[in-house]
């Protein structure tokens, strides 16, 4: 991970991933929802590196999916394009909602990839292992857990294939798969067990047990969660008093004008936050570098 914004304290880290699938979920501006899938992508383009394209082709054909099922379950709408064999009209309105339904849906993974990338378990645990220390725990130890299973599933299977390359066939694949399978199990039962005892010598829940953590709460910290803040209440007020109001149903029409270009700038200025923050530590990186 590159990007200056995840070395800030968990604490603003967590109100930015908040505050963006928040609205990411619940507002259907049009404006709102292309601001918050480019900025999301952009992100996620910074935190995964090479492997965003083959994220973003698993990522495409569910949005695909989503943006074609919704006009053919809803019928809704009075701009009529063309009938099914069936009868039922396909709507202008139902297909452009089925395209929010799937730009919300993108956005809303895109974000995921960067929190992925932003909350690490040390972090989650430092927010929240005092208020809810068993199920920070156990969340941040199945967020580890996961991706060291998938990993240590592929070096088992191809540990397989190189031991016996004479085993051809779809019988011999499923034998292949079941020793994988029985592997794999076994390493993370002995993996828990291991996992046990060290927490157990180490005084894991006894009373008055202390924690340490390498992060501090800055003045730099407290003015990015300042700024979010701000940003987050001016998008909330938008949208409780109608300033982000969208529908397409019977017909597409909601908020436009110059006020709701003020709300949707606030909102393009909290998506694109780590951004902003990244270029300035890249611009104030360079000028240092110049002076020496």
């Amino acid at each position: 991970m590159r990007s200056g914004f995840a070395r800030l304290h968990p604490l603003v880290d967590l109100t930015f991933f908040v505050l963006v699938l928040a609205f990411a979920m619940f507002l259907s501006h049009p404006a709102v929802q292309l601001a918050g899938l480019v900025c999301a992508a952009l992100f996620a383009l910074r935190c995964t590196g090479r492997g965003f394209g083959r994220r973003m082709a698993m990522l495409l054909p569910l949005m695909l999916l989503a943006a074609v099922v919704n006009p053919l379950v809803s019928h809704q709408g009075v701009t009529v394009l063309f009938r099914f064999p069936s009868g039922n009209a396909c709507t202008l309105e139902s297909v452009l909602y089925g395209i929010s339904a799937a730009v919300r849906l993108g956005t809303a993974v895109l974000w995921f990839m960067g929190w992925n990338a932003v909350m690490t378990s040390d972090k989650f645990v430092y927010l929240f292992g005092r208020i809810l220390p068993s199920l920070s725990l156990t969340l941040s130890m199945g967020l580890r857990f996961v991706p060291r299973l998938l990993r240590r599933t592929r070096e088992v299977a191809q540990a397989q294939k190189l031991a016996r390359p004479a085993e051809r066939g779809w019988l011999a694949g499923i034998r292949r798969a079941g020793r994988v399978v029985s592997i794999v199990v076994t390493w993370a039962l002995e993996n828990a067990l291991d996992t046990a005892d060290s927490m157990k010598s180490r005084g894991y829940g006894l009373p008055k047990r202390t924690a340490f953590s390498l992060f501090r709460f800055t003045l730099r910290d407290g003015i990015c969660l300042g700024v979010l803040a701000t940003l987050g209440g001016i998008v909330l007020a938008g949208s409780l008093t109608g300033g982000l109001k969208w529908w397409y149903y019977p017909a597409p029409g909601g908020a436009a004008g110059v006020q709701a270009a003020v709300w949707t700038a606030a909102f393009t200025l909290l998506a694109a936050f780590p951004l902003i923050f990244d270029a300035k530590e890249a611009i104030q990186w360079r000028a240092s570098r110049s002076r020496t």
